[in-house]
């Protein structure tokens, strides 16, 4: 059984064409703007001998070289929300033979992916729709 679709080089143009109206300009502060409430309760979920590994939390695009070897991208805009490249942040976050687990990372990732995931969805298609309305 053959199945024929007509139109795909149409959809595909009108999806290239829309890539051009969300820029990664436009794209990177809503999704920093929606991402900030979950980097917040990390650091608040985090307990703190030094600060160190609190302080650490930040939303952005850039991962430590660490990260970054082994990281594989997903998107052509990406943007991450954790802890810098502390060792204590895995070890609270998991656990160890000397201390039991105490995650922040995971109960904040939960609580805020959701919402978080719909409002840029939300703030990009507004943004579609205004470059549109602009021609």
């Amino acid at each position: 059984m053959k199945v024929r679709v007509e139109g795909v080089s149409d959809i595909r143009r009108k999806l290239r064409a829309m890539g051009g109206a969300l820029p990664r300009e436009k794209l990177l502060p809503v999704m920093h703007e929606h991402l900030q409430p979950m980097a917040d309760d990390m650091k608040a979920r985090a307990r703190r001998k030094t600060g160190r590994m609190a302080d650490s939390v930040t939303v952005s695009e850039q991962l430590s070289p660490a990260q970054a070897a082994t990281h594989e991208p997903i998107a052509e805009v990406e943007t991450f929300v954790g802890p810098g490249p502390v060792p204590e942040a895995i070890q609270e976050e998991f656990g160890n033979f000397r201390q039991a687990p105490h995650p922040f990372i995971r109960p904040a990732f939960d609580g805020a992916a959701d919402t978080a995931i719909r409002r840029i969805g939300e703030d990009g298609i507004a943004i579609i729709l205004d470059a549109a309305r602009k021609g």
